[in-house]
């Protein structure tokens, strides 16, 4: 009764404390307690957490990019246009390299005649990367022949030695190169008189079986390994290459233009910095190529034909060798050899000789 007498004389202080409870009781309902538990309930009421926004699980929501306010974009411009002023004074306080006397008053103690040098040098470094040769191989063009045979056909064109600004040299250039082939190569390693170079040639040997068989000795292991593996292993700066005589009864020219290009693309691949000289097939005598089927000359010109189409005038290119060592019609010269198809001792020094006047220097 006393409680209802009190509630009758003030009605709006039950009120208050009533509403206070319920909302007090309502904010636990909902899980909305602040997270500070000392907090004094009459100084900080604890249904107040129902007034504050509820923040959101992540600054940046579903996105994975924050965008920015308006200051951040401005103060983003301000940077801007900042860089953009001192990139343009930076600019303006380095010297005109085709003015000589800007640069002379920048205080730099080079003479002008020093000046002028520097800069032709610089311009012709730039044009020289510019304008990089790239050699072209050329064929001349005949009347072919009809054949028979399976293994080539006249293709009725001859590969040139392909165009290039070459340079005579001498046999030091041979001191970082490697020649590699079959018994003609032998021939070289005995008689051109290349003391430096090194080769890697074996009699009988061909373009299908030239970087697998175990026919080289490392010189650091003593072990007989192959011409991949040294060609893995050390560095050559030239790659002297000519197989193709022994390969003349083996497939037809296609097969062996293929294999000769994957031979190719291991060279390049293992020596990337290497010169690769594809060296035509020497030709047979004219009493050798009249009287057999395969080995003559117009299936060896098939064959040079297609290897000299790989040569690409950068890394590769193709060299005719057998210009001293033929006659007029193309044929092996008959007293510069003594079975029709390898030369004299004395006849591998013109073929070294036409080497040294065609070296890429670089």
């Amino acid at each position: 009764m006393k409680l209802w007498k009190w509630f009758v004389k003030c009605p709006t202080l039950f009120l208050l404390l009533f509403g206070w409870l319920g909302l007090t009781a309502f904010t636990w309902s909902e899980g909305r307690m602040p997270q500070k538990l000392d907090q004094e309930l009459i100084e900080n009421p604890v249904f107040t957490a129902l007034l504050e926004p509820e923040a959101p699980d992540s600054i940046l929501g579903d996105s994975d990019v924050a965008l920015p306010d308006e200051d951040m974009e401005q103060d983003v411009q301000n940077d801007a246009e900042q860089e953009k002023q001192d990139a343009g004074k930076n600019k303006s306080d380095q010297p005109d390299i085709n003015n000589v006397s800007e640069i002379k008053n920048t205080g730099t103690k080079d003479t002008e005649k020093d000046l002028h040098e520097t800069i032709k040098t610089e311009k012709y470094e730039i044009r020289e990367k510019e304008q990089e040769e790239i050699g072209v191989t050329n064929f001349k063009e005949y009347k072919k022949k009809k054949t028979d045979s399976r293994y080539y056909s006249d293709p009725g064109k001859i590969a040139l030695t392909t165009e290039f600004s070459y340079q005579k040299t001498d046999k030091s250039y041979f001191d970082d190169a490697v020649f590699i082939g079959d018994s003609r190569t032998v021939g070289m390693q005995d008689y051109s008189g290349l003391e430096n170079a090194q080769f890697f040639a074996k009699t009988g040997m061909n373009v299908y079986d030239i970087l697998e068989d175990k026919f080289i000795t490392d010189p650091k292991t003593g072990e007989a390994v192959t011409v991949a593996h040294m060609l893995k292993n050390y560095r050559y700066g030239k790659i002297y290459f000519m197989v193709g005589i022994n390969e003349l009864g083996t497939g037809n020219t296609g097969t062996f233009q293929e294999a000769y290009a994957r031979v190719l693309r291991k060279f390049h691949k293992w020596q990337p910095d290497a010169i690769i000289y594809i060296q035509g097939i020497i030709p047979v005598s004219k009493e050798k190529a009249s009287g057999d089927a395969i080995f003559n000359n117009v299936n060896i010109n098939d064959k040079n034909v297609a290897i000299a189409q790989l040569a690409d005038g950068k890394n590769i290119f193709y060299l005719d060798v057998s210009k001293k060592l033929t006659d007029k019609d193309g044929y092996l010269k008959e007293d510069y050899t003594f079975d029709e198809v390898h030369m004299y001792a004395q006849y591998y020094q013109l073929w070294t000789d036409f080497l040294l006047k065609h070296a890429v220097v670089r």
